[in-house]
């Protein structure tokens, strides 16, 4: 379901674009032109916002809930890139070139979702110095991140679940206290993160535990041994034969 941006409330609109991560250096009349352009589109959760190979251009900003990046094998088996929620866009590479859309994203919760045509994406990037510079930073760090995920699936499964677990622990590390992974991420999403099987990453987590790695406590996983966990991921010590 889409509605105008006037419709949703324009105030809360602006707030809410304000947070966006190629929208933040935005000045009140840049963000006043913006405005008129963007459409407000409800989703429910479980359905498919795009499709892969889709022809559409919109580019979407996540103004409240949850999506998923991702894509399904012809076995079925999906492979997942990465979750985004409040502040996140996605569709600037189908805008920029023109081509069909490079995965699915399907929302895991109900969402709000700012849509923007192709043709005013380009106009924003074209006027925008702030929004160029902040659109060049982000697909600098996607292709970072995509030739990370490269290297990763050379390594061990085990590795590539510990490395995959460090790197959830440091996103909520808090200052002063052990690393921890909250919330605990279910084991078939990760499994689908990192093309491996749930019953991997069970068996992965279960003896992390068991040696003391981590600690499992309710809805979250204190990491007690960083610098094995480290070790695991890195490969320079093997966890499972």
């Amino acid at each position: 379901m889409t509605t105008s941006a006037r419709a949703a409330g324009p105030n809360t609109l602006a707030e809410r674009l304000r947070s966006v991560d190629i929208l933040r250096g935005l000045d009140e009349r840049g963000l006043a032109a913006l405005l008129p352009a963007v459409r407000i589109r409800h989703v429910e959760a479980g359905q498919i916002v795009v499709g892969r190979s889709d022809p559409g251009r919109e580019v979407f900003f996540v103004l409240s809930g949850k999506v998923r990046v991702t894509t399904f094998a012809e076995n079925g088996r999906e492979v997942a890139f990465r979750d985004l929620g409040p502040g996140d866009s996605f569709g600037e590479i189908a805008a920029l070139d023109g081509e069909p859309r490079s995965a699915d994203v399907l929302a895991l919760t109900d969402c709000l979702l700012g849509v923007l045509g192709a043709g005013d994406f380009w106009a924003l990037v074209r006027r925008e110095p702030a929004v160029n510079e902040a659109l060049l930073v982000k697909l600098a760090r996607l292709v970072r991140a995509l030739s990370q995920r490269i290297h990763d699936f050379a390594s061990p499964v085990p590795a590539r679940i510990c490395a995959e677990l460090l790197r959830l622990a440091r996103e909520t590390e808090a200052d002063g206290g052990p690393p921890r992974i909250a919330p605990v991420p279910r084991h078939a999403d990760l499994a689908a993160k990192l093309v491996t099987h749930r019953e991997a990453v069970s068996r992965v987590v279960s003896e992390l535990v068991r040696r003391g790695v981590l600690e499992k406590r309710r809805g979250e996983l204190l990491v007690r041994d960083r610098p094995a966990l480290e070790a695991y991921a890195s490969g320079v010590e093997r966890l499972l034969d």
